[in-house]
């Protein structure tokens, strides 16, 4: 009796069985389905485990990357450059045109910040420095790239900011606060040259290319890293200061022909550093500088040692072409002799 009550037990539960799945079926009712797998984080952006026709998601950040690398380096070639003298190798993609209108709305700003404080152009100090600066601005288009052309502009501003910048397409100013250093026509040559030299060399369009650099370096370090702030400070540690720095020393070096193809001693430019240095520390009131690896600017005993290193370089050139020969100086003096 016992067997055959296990036996009717089994086939009604069977029978249940059956009908409740065949009522499943027939009205669309399933059991519910499994919890999808939990999502991750990439990079503060949400993806899914799921697979997709591009692959996975680290698949896919190493194919942004390849492509955006060999973007990069296409479009770097193409736009490749050579600065003058040096001959070092940059990237520049705007035409001197465009750098020279840039120049030109900047230096407006500058005039505009400046109201009231430009010295007139008949004053004696003006004339000066623009007597001198035409000089060294001839001696520079002798040397620019082919197709760069200058609007040479030279004003005097009465700050004491002990300052003087050139901006592209040929735009100078030089503060009343730098003339106590410049205690001659060659160190006012100097600073003028160095500062030249930076349009010559179109620096404001290599720093406006090297930044798109840094941009794109940007979008692929925040792939893998995205603590921006970390990668805001390294690339200014480990790109941006020390291209800034290898383009004032471009600069000395480029500055120093510049005196030398006008006639002025490139020898005073390593005295003028050297006094800007000592007016430096005074302004300072005896704070320390920041090291040179924050710094934007060359240290001056570094800025001085290279310019001494080039001057056997550089004074030939100023000899030659700037010095009278034995010869002549005997001719002079017999010229002169009374006898």
């Amino acid at each position: 009796m016992r067997v055959v009550m296990h036996l009717l037990r089994s086939a009604w539960q069977a029978i249940r069985h059956l009908r409740t799945g065949s009522a499943q079926h027939r009205f669309g009712i399933f059991p519910p389905s499994p919890p999808r797998p939990p999502t991750k984080v990439y990079f503060s952006r949400r993806q899914s485990q799921e697979t997709s026709p591009w692959g996975s998601p680290s698949s896919r950040q190493w194919l942004f990357i390849g492509v955006t690398f060999a973007g990069g380096v296409v479009y770097y070639v193409v736009h490749i450059d050579r600065a003058p003298l040096t001959q070092r190798r940059r990237m520049i993609d705007i035409s001197a045109d465009q750098e020279a209108a840039i120049g030109k709305a900047n230096f407006q700003m500058v005039l505009t910040q400046y109201h009231g404080r430009i010295l007139p152009a008949t004053s004696a100090t003006s004339r000066y420095v623009e007597r001198i600066g035409k000089r060294i601005a001839a001696s520079a288009e002798a040397i620019s790239p082919p197709g760069v052309h200058y609007q040479w502009e030279f004003v005097v501003i009465d700050s004491p900011e002990p300052n003087a910048f050139c901006l592209p397409g040929g735009k100078v100013a030089v503060f009343t606060g730098i003339l106590p250093i410049l205690v001659d026509e060659n160190s006012v040559a100097a600073v003028l040259a160095h500062e030249i030299a930076h349009a010559v060399a179109r620096h404001g369009a290599e720093k406006l290319a090297f930044a798109k650099i840094l941009l794109l370096l940007q979008i692929v370090i925040n792939q893998f890293i995205d603590t921006r702030l970390l990668t805001n400070l390294l690339m200014q540690l480990l790109l941006t200061l020390p291209f800034s720095r290898r383009m004032e020393s471009e600069a000395d070096y480029i500055g120093l022909h510049l005196m030398a193809a006008a006639c002025f001693d490139p020898q005073a430019m390593a005295p003028m550093f050297e006094r800007m240095k000592a007016l430096r520390e005074k302004l300072m009131r005896g704070h320390r500088s920041p090291p040179s690896y924050l710094s934007t600017h060359p240290a001056d005993e570094d800025r001085v040692a290279a310019i001494i290193r080039w001057l056997p370089e550089v004074l030939p050139e100023y000899e030659a072409k700037c010095l009278p020969s034995g010869r002549e100086w005997r001719r002079t003096l017999r010229s002169l002799s009374p006898f």
